[in-house]
């Protein structure tokens, strides 16, 4: 394949410490000075932050009108060589119990207060918590004089009990209801203690404590984002401690008030109607599972193949199904195409054979499977934005997907390619605000050093051939064929550029979205890839298989002024009246607008990561 066919620029990703067995917060990068080629070609990271000069266009500035084209020369943002699969051994945060505190108030006469008091000061079995949750907790108790929050009388309150309830109801929410058990209790359906106060007083404090946690994790998530993958360039927003105990203890509604921190965005209710769906049926291996048998291999015939198409079309690999008026029991070439896809996704030795570990595979609890791939997809949504704009674009990478969304509902609805396992398109969240017809293409030094160099050292003409400019260090353009490029290694004093046209990397058109991952979406000469099921092959960017169609939706121009503009041989950028939010996600179940859902491949394995997350966590938490 031509060099320029799967080249863009990369994610520059946050710190993250791999391979060391724990993820550290983020630190500040200290500043350097630009090298040549940043000079050259503007790939710093910093320039959304400083406002500098994006394409001839200032960011920030009003040097142009909007919607305007204005001519630039369009200098591409340097690259990245990745960081590999990026998915990080999560370490479960420090916890604390909710007891052993060392209170300056005195213990309080009333004996329900005085039992709360002796609770939180004493020893024994407690509920593990994180330390703002205790100290959110504690001061509640001392505002009020550490007199009980849910009991009453000796038993439980209607409002505690309807607490209790939501809590043990947790599963439904994609969460784990022994999170939120308070320690005096073995189970949910236990009868009370209500003839121990001091038991009462610690139900009291525990049940505090599991619904302040609760709202933390219902509100912003089970995990720390950027802990679970060194790609996920976004931060929960978890309700505080302070704020939750705050209208937990004073609010007559605190069941409601919990319920109402669930993500309100329609595919949250559509994932949590399909988890009860699916746990209200038994498992799919129960059902017809494919009995063993002799090897198979392209042009074979068994009885077991319309098993197994249908065990894969279950599965989402569509393109098993056999062709109108063929033998139902031949192994086709399609169909060993579609085993090889299935192979990989379920990460054993990919042959495109029907052999004793494809059909384990197959007859796999798909129930137990895509239950967990909900699960993992709730915690998702807790991470994204609650608005996530009227108009906005929302690119789901496991569905190899980009949407124009308006008022939530899809208006134009396209095939993306994204980034290899190796160097992956990060998660984030920005807004677009340019548009650039006929891009050239800074070539980023990473790839030159590695893609580039060891063709030119035996090909000095290669890039004249080709069309690319070779630019000097004092701004030259040079011929290929001059330079001694046997005479360097990583570090390579030119710049190499490729002029817009029709071979350009970047396509007709590319779509600007400034971040400090060098990300964006574009065209691309290679439109055959669109046609593959998987489609992750990129350095980091998107590209999008129908861009004239895109630039006419977001600019709001009909097709013949996008054709126009593209068809001038000069690169010209125009900006959009308004900006528009653009979502770079991640999820591997998604419903369409019917609510029916769809389950994708964890091409990156971050659902792995999530669930061996969700396993130290349970730990932690005993």
């Amino acid at each position: 394949m031509k060099p320029f066919v799967k080249l863009c620029a990369a994610s520059l990703l946050a710190l993250a410490v791999l391979g060391t067995g724990m993820a550290e917060a983020e630190k500040p990068a200290k500043k350097r000075k630009p090298t040549f080629l940043e000079q050259v070609f503007g790939g710093s990271a910093e320039r959304r932050k400083t406002g500098r000069s994006i394409f001839g266009i200032r960011t920030g500035s009003k040097a142009a009108e909007k919607n305007t084209p204005i001519a630039v020369d369009d200098q591409d943002p340097e690259g990245d060589r990745g960081i590999g699969m990026g998915n990080l051994r999560y370490v479960a945060p420090r916890l604390v119990a909710m007891n052993g505190i060392t209170l300056a108030e005195p213990r309080p006469l009333d004996p329900a207060a005085g039992a709360i008091h002796d609770q939180l000061a004493g020893s024994g079995p407690a509920l593990q918590v994180l330390p703002k949750t205790r100290e959110a907790v504690i001061e509640t108790y001392r505002q009020r004089g550490f007199k009980p929050l849910w009991v009453a009388e000796g038993t439980l309150s209607d409002r505690g009990k309807s607490v209790l309830s939501l809590l043990s109801a947790a599963a439904d929410e994609g969460l784990d209801p022994t999170a939120y058990l308070p320690s005096v209790l073995t189970s949910f359906d236990q009868t009370l203690p209500v003839s121990d106060p001091s038991a009462m007083a610690r139900l009291d404090i525990d049940l505090s404590a599991a619904a302040v946690r609760y709202a933390r994790d219902a509100s912003g998530g089970l995990f720390d984002p950027r802990k679970l993958s060194a790609y996920n360039d976004v931060d929960s927003d978890p309700v505080t401690g302070d704020k939750a105990a705050r209208v937990l203890a004073w609010s007559p509604y605190s069941a409601d008030y919990l319920k109402s921190l669930h993500p309100t965005h329609p595919s949250y209710a559509a994932m949590k109607k399909a988890l009860s769906d699916l746990r209200a049926k038994p498992g799919s291996a129960a059902a017809a599972p494919i009995p063993d048998g002799e090897l198979v291999k392209t042009g074979g015939s068994d009885p077991r193949i319309p098993a197994v198409r249908q065990k894969l079309a279950e599965r989402g690999f569509t393109g098993a199904e056999a062709a109108p008026g063929s033998d139902p029991l031949l192994f086709d070439k399609e169909l060993s195409a579609e085993l090889r896809l299935f192979q990989k996704a379920s990460h054993i030795k990919v042959t495109g054979i029907l052999g004793p570990q494809t059909v384990a595979a197959l007859n796999a609890d798909l129930t137990a499977q895509r239950q967990a791939k909900l699960i993992n997809n709730m915690e998702r949504l807790r991470w994204l934005p609650r608005e996530l704009g009227k108009r906005h674009i929302f690119v789901n990478q496991p569905a190899y997907t980009a949407d124009v969304m308006e008022n939530g509902k899809s208006v134009w609805s396209t095939r993306v390619i994204v980034g290899r396992p190796t160097t992956q398109t990060a998660v984030f969240h920005d807004e677009m605000e340019l548009v650039i017809f006929n891009p050239s293409w800074g070539v980023p030094p990473s790839i030159i050093a590695k893609e580039y160099l060891p063709k030119l050292r035996r090909d000095p003409g290669y890039l004249d051939r080709l069309g690319f400019k070779v630019v000097n260090q004092k701004g030259k353009v040079v011929p290929s064929r001059s330079v001694s490029w046997s005479s360097y290694g990583n570090k390579i004093p030119y710049g190499i550029q490729q002029p817009p046209g029709e071979k350009n990397a970047l396509g007709e058109v590319k779509f600007l979205f400034p971040n400090s991952h060098n990300i964006y979406m574009h065209d691309t000469p290679s439109r055959e890839l669109f046609d593959e099921e998987e489609r992750a092959f990129s350095h980091g960017c998107v590209r999008v298989q129908n861009p004239r169609e895109f630039a006419a939706v977001i600019l709001g121009w009909d097709q013949a002024a996008v054709d126009k503009n593209i068809a001038t041989p000069k690169s010209e950028a125009v900006r959009l009246k308004e900006k528009i939010p653009v979502h770079l996600t991640y999820f591997t179940a998604w419903p369409d607008e019917a609510g029916n859902m769809h389950y994708f491949e964890d091409i990156y394995g971050r659902d792995k990561a999530m669930s061996d997350a969700r396993s130290v966590v349970t730990v932690a938490q005993r």
